[in-house]
């Protein structure tokens, strides 16, 4: 009897063991299934990246397809606000095609344009105009109106009025601003450069920089102005030189551009705040946040990208907590919405005019030897009409004829 017991309690070991054994073996194999090189997980893991990989190759395909076809789908764009499809200049390619990341076209020219959306079912509520017609002066004042109270927390106490030394006669100031009132009510918007406007091969021959000694701009003989990535910008300009040099960047006839008159200026910043997720606080007080100032520092992300202290030079990894100014494009910090630089490094001529009879030229914006705090992108200043300095250059925008 307590033979059988003892057979009984040695089967019943030996057989947990046994099993302890296979299921260690049904584990081994399981995981090995799971993680192995040819695993469920390794194999879920490629599929995904293949899946991936075919989905982008796909919608480069679609962008290649858009841009043969001049038609355009962008992507989360609620086309009763805003229709940049339509302002695409002739032979262009799109290189961001988010809304919600900020819109990127390249013109013929290779410039670079971001649009800035402007929502006419929140702007222009209540008002309807017939762009089919001849606006009338009342129409043209209706939409600036609308343009300036929808900017107010950031609206310039200068106004956009044109002055001798601007670099446009009277007549055709007015048909540039009358043009942009009509295209943004029209279309929800407006292209701006992504980047301030650099010098044509500057990058890569320094002696095109300009300097305080440089000669007075010449359109057509001086180095023409570009909107790219990897330019030294164009500085050392009046505001006058730099709408000449701006109006040379239009991409063909159908489209004129020139500097950026003050309301545009106010809408970029509107535009950041309600899109780039940008602050008052960030445009209106202290900028430091996203721009190239004395007093922060930058990682810089261009393999191509020069520094300026006294000489224009190469710089890598991090740019200092001091005044240098950087070429365009040089580091993705102080982009947003693809736009870069708007805060910092060079201040940007526009077509507002100051109070002021003598100093009637204005500026916005801070620049590299500014702190953040004391000129936010939102700051303004004005200057003679034969004024240039190595920290002021331009910005371009664009829009149909």
């Amino acid at each position: 009897m307590n033979k059988t017991k003892k057979n009984t309690r040695g089967i019943t070991l030996i057989t947990l063991v046994i099993t302890i054994i296979v299921l260690l073996i049904l584990a081994g194999v399981t995981i090995a299934a799971l993680s192995g090189d040819n695993g469920i997980l390794t194999r879920a893991k490629e599929a995904k990246e293949k899946t991936e990989q075919a989905q982008q190759k796909e919608e480069e395909t679609l962008l290649n397809m858009e841009n043969v076809l001049g038609v355009y789908n962008f992507k989360n764009v609620n086309k009763s606000d805003t229709n940049p499809g339509g302002t695409v200049p002739e032979n262009s390619s799109v290189l961001e095609n988010d809304a919600n990341n900020g819109i990127v076209i390249k013109d013929q020219n290779n410039n670079e344009w971001v649009w800035v959306e402007v929502p006419k079912t929140t702007v222009f509520s209540g008002l309807t105009i017939d762009t089919s017609k001849e606006l009338t002066e009342q129409n043209y004042n209706d939409i600036r109106d609308k343009l300036i109270a929808y900017v107010t927390p950031y609206r310039s106490s200068y106004s956009d009025e044109w002055y001798d030394g601007c670099g446009l006669t009277s007549e055709k100031y007015k048909t540039v601003y009358q043009n942009m009132l009509k295209k943004v009510y029209t279309y929800g918007g407006f292209w701006i450069g992504r980047y301030e406007a650099g010098i044509d091969g500057s990058i890569d021959d320094l002696t095109k920089a300009r300097t305080s000694l440089s000669a007075r701009i010449t359109t057509g003989v001086e180095p023409k102005s570009i909107n790219q990535k990897d330019a030294i910008p164009y500085n050392y300009v009046y505001c006058s030189e730099a709408q000449a040099l701006a109006e040379e960047m239009a991409p063909n006839s159908k489209y004129m551009t020139s500097l950026m008159f003050g309301i545009q200026w106010d809408l970029v910043c509107k535009f950041l705040e309600v899109k780039g997720g940008l602050t008052e606080e960030d445009i209106n007080l202290n900028s430091n946040g996203w721009g190239n100032y004395s007093d922060v520092t930058r990682t810089i992300t261009s393999n191509k990208a020069k520094q300026k202290g006294e000489l224009w030079t190469i710089i890598t990894g991090t740019k200092p907590a001091s005044n240098v100014l950087l070429s365009t494009g040089a580091t993705d910090e102080t982009k947003k919405m693809n736009i870069y630089d708007l805060a910092g490094n060079e201040r940007e001529w526009t077509l507002e005019k100051a109070p002021s009879n003598t100093e009637p030229c204005v500026y916005r914006g801070g620049g590299s030897s500014n702190k953040g705090s004391g000129y936010p992108v939102i700051g303004q200043s004005n200057y003679n009409i034969v004024y240039d300095r190595d920290g002021i250059g331009f910005r371009v925008t664009m829009y149909a004829e």
